[in-house]
């Protein structure tokens, strides 16, 4: 897996993925999770995984605390 510093919105973010993701990918992911409020702690108590498409791409993506993991399903 790799992993990457990205900033989107005004907050950093570490993306950890297995496959190349383009830019506008990440972009919409992470604005599906803020407009989940995924990046609440209290909901990541409660999400196990999210399950998102994007670009006719379908994703599951976990949250922990900052870190964002990203699998092409």
């Amino acid at each position: 897996m790799e992993s990457m510093p990205f900033l989107h919105a005004n907050r950093l973010f570490k993306i950890i993925f297995e496959e190349d993701l383009t830019f506008a990918a990440v972009r919409e992911i992470l604005d599906v999770l803020l407009a989940r409020d995924a990046f609440n702690l209290e909901i990541q108590e409660n999400v196990d995984r999210y399950s998102l498409e994007v670009d006719t791409e379908s994703y599951n993506v976990w949250v922990s605390e900052m870190d964002v993991y990203i699998v092409k399903r």
